[in-house]
């Protein structure tokens, strides 16, 4: 038995497309639902989310319960802690340097690869029961660095940040990115699209998996034909989109909901 969920990392290096959902919303029924619809992955969103440690590690378990690959979206800070509950992969926002993203690699693996804290009381290592060096090697070989570029100073880095050896995959976080490239939420304005485009080429290219929020499955489409394998869309979008759908399909003719 394994309290990891160790798949992800040979999935990015054998660029098997994946889908996953982003979960702000700190609740484990909609992990465990979104597991069951078929996602492949979910990112446990703790930069804009407001999920604490304890229920992290719920959402956590919950994924593992589905059967879908628990990624958490965590602060650099915060790398240790989330490993250390279960996480099968940890995704850094804002990484500008190669510098930063060793850094991020070396958190997140233990010695001699980085420099991570060992200690085997954890629910990673099973409370005890899964520690010592199967642990450790486990660990290091089935725990993915997932690093987000979002601003002009990574696209000028993109090539030595793929570089950087332990990072599996490398997220162009669109929205951060149209507003660093001056045209604030434009996801489809033709600059910010260009460089999405030449991001993912660049990617692609240095064998590293790469990943984006498409827009609408349009924008997917083309972007899984440029190579991107590791595709997301959000759970507000989804239930929020689905929510619309029923509220106007439900209602009758010529009703409308006003506020309060």
């Amino acid at each position: 038995m394994n309290v990891i969920d160790t798949r992800l990392p040979q999935l990015l290096e054998a660029r098997q497309p994946l889908t996953g959902i982003f979960i702000g919303i700190p609740h484990p029924a909609l992990v465990e639902m979104s597991g069951h619809a078929g996602f492949d992955f979910v990112v446990i969103d703790n930069e804009h989310g407001p999920a604490g440690l304890e229920t992290t590690e719920h959402l956590i378990r919950a994924a593992r319960c589905a059967g879908v690959i628990p990624v958490v979206r965590t602060l650099e800070a915060d790398i240790l802690r989330v490993l250390d509950i279960g996480a099968s992969a940890i995704q850094v926002p804002q990484v500008d340097t190669a510098e930063q993203a060793a850094r991020i690699v070396a958190a997140a693996k233990y010695p001699p690869v980085g420099r991570r804290g060992a200690a085997f009381s954890t629910r990673a290592a099973g409370y005890g029961f899964f520690g010592g060096l199967p642990f450790v090697q486990q660990s290091n070989t089935g725990t993915a660095v997932i690093v987000m570029v979002e601003t002009r100073e990574a696209l000028a880095n993109l090539d030595a940040i793929a570089a950087v050896p332990g990072v599996d995959a490398i997220f162009i976080g669109p929205n951060d990115l149209s507003f660093s490239l001056g045209h604030p939420g434009e996801w489809s304005h033709p600059e910010v699209e260009r460089a999405i485009e030449d991001a993912v080429k660049k990617i692609v290219a240095a064998g590293v998996a790469a990943g984006l929020m498409p827009g609408d499955p349009a924008s997917a489409a083309k972007y899984r034909a440029l190579g991107a394998t590791y595709m997301t869309t959000v759970i507000t979008k989804v239930v929020g989109k689905g929510l619309q759908e029923a509220a106007a399909a439900f209602a009758a003719p010529g009703d409308s909901v006003s506020s309060a």
